[in-house]
Formats: C-alpha cells, sequence, structure tokens
C-alpha cells in the first residue's frame, strides 16, 4: 500500500512541477491515477481510514489539477501545492501506522 502512495505522490509532485506544460502535467496525472486504482483494489482487502482520506484528498486535488491545467485563463497553484503537502503528510502517518502493525 506504502509503495502505491509513495508512487502517487511522487507523480503529483511531478506533475506540479511541470504545471506549465499541460501536456506533461497531464501524462504524470494520469499515472498517479492508476497508481489511485491499484491503491484502491489493495484497500478492498485492507481498509485503513488513512488511507481512504488519502485517496479523497488525492482525487479531489487531482480534479482541480486538471480544471487548472485546461483552464485558459489558470488562477494560480498555490491551493494545489497546499493538498499535494496535506496528501504527503497522510502518506507518512500511512506509513509510521503501516510499521507499527509490522512491529506487533
Amino acid at each position: 500500500m506504502n509503495i502505491w502512495m509513495s508512487t502517487i505522490v511522487e507523480r503529483l509532485d511531478t506533475a506540479y512541477s511541470n504545471r506549465f506544460d499541460s501536456k506533461a502535467a497531464l501524462i504524470f496525472l494520469n499515472d498517479a491515477y492508476q497508481s489511485a486504482m491499484e491503491l484502491m483494489r489493495e484497500l478492498t482487502i485492507r481498509e485503513s481510514p488513512e488511507s481512504r482520506e488519502f485517496l479523497r484528498l488525492f482525487m479531489t486535488t487531482r480534479d482541480l489539477f486538471v480544471e487548472q491545467l485546461v483552464d485558459r485563463y489558470p488562477s494560480n497553484y498555490n491551493e494545489i501545492a497546499a493538498r499535494i503537502e496535506k496528501i504527503k503528510a497522510l502518506q507518512k502517518i500511512g506509513e509510521r501506522d503501516s510499521y507499527a502493525r509490522k512491529v506487533i
């Protein structure tokens, strides 16, 4: 599960750094979305509230990001950057909880 979360965060970061090249950013957002689908598949086996929140926040961030990328006059990307930081924080919580479960 952590592998998919890490991949999603990496793709979001890469998409954000390519935000002025909308085609490249959309490709990385699509890659992140595909990883999210794999994470959803895993969640049907092992569900955790942190993972659900991670996915929910990812999907809303992805939608907002796509809106900004296809908008002829995008406002700014500050809200997207803030959401990516929240996603990273949720990923770290998920990693910590996953490690704690392995130790116990």
